[in-house]
């Protein structure tokens, strides 16, 4: 079975080697995350990106982003007609802000201190929800709220924690299509950005298509998969995922 082979970020001649048991593992995560996104309308990263981080840095945030595009297309154009573009408009303005900071951040990051910051992220997202923290929903909040999304977004691919606290309260009809059209605009931002500043290889295009038919498969099969299952247990263990997993990430790099 052939190794896959990615560049490094700083560009060095080694390389990193995925060997079949890590590209089996990351299939299996990735095929949990687009189900669990499939149910809730979030969670792809959140599931994916503490543990990725820890196999190969390198493809956080790019196969990510890459991954996460279809997923968040999906679920807007499902329900793109109950959004509301005028609460959305300073979020995406804050995204297209928040880009090239997380940018700034992730080209300078070393690989430790990335990990810490998606460790740190993943946390503070499962915290958010377990202490049912909220934002008061306004413009400059909402401005806010995208800027920070975008820093995330850019550094581990996680840009939802921050959108998801103005829309706590939120009816899901309203939630759903609003956080995932901030998702797709905001991943293209994310993309672009990694394009034109050099750091989106050819072989994270091919892990891409790699991974993506599990993707779509976990999407397409999550209805069935959690029937029987409420969406409230679903949340509540994505929580306690994000808190473990973070504290987890960040214990493991800070020796």
């Amino acid at each position: 079975m052939k190794n896959y082979y990615f560049q490094k970020k700083n560009l060095e001649d080694t390389q990193k080697i995925l060997t079949l048991f890590e590209v089996i593992f990351i299939a299996i995560l990735l095929f949990i995350g687009s189900a669990v996104q499939g149910v809730l309308g979030f969670g792809f990263a959140v599931i994916a990106s503490p543990i990725i981080v820890q196999i190969e840095p390198s493809l956080v945030p790019q196969l990510l982003a890459l991954l996460g595009l279809p997923l968040a297309l999906r679920v807007f154009y499902r329900e793109k007609d109950e959004v509301d573009l005028s609460k959305v408009k300073p979020l995406i303005l804050g995204r297209l802000i928040g880009g090239p900071i997380g940018l700034l951040l992730l080209l300078n990051l070393s690989e430790k201190y990335l990990s810490i910051s998606v460790g740190l992220i993943v946390f503070i997202a499962g915290a958010g929800s377990f202490f049912g923290w909220e934002i008061n929903r306004n413009t400059l909040n909402s401005f806010f709220a995208g800027t920070f999304s975008g820093i995330f977004g850019m550094i581990a691919a996680i840009g939802g924690p921050p959108v998801a606290l103005l829309y706590r309260n939120t009816k899901s009809q309203e939630f759903r299509p609003s956080l995932n059209s901030v998702f797709s605009i905001g991943i293209l931002i994310t993309l672009s950005l990694l394009i034109l500043s050099g750091n989106l290889y050819v072989d994270h295009l091919l892990l891409f298509m790699l991974f993506l038919p599990v993707v779509l498969v976990g999407i397409r099969v999550s209805s069935s998969l959690f029937s029987k299952v409420s969406d409230s247990f679903i949340a509540q263990s994505v929580t306690y995922f994000s808190i473990i997993s973070g504290l987890y990430v960040i214990l493991r790099n800070i020796n």
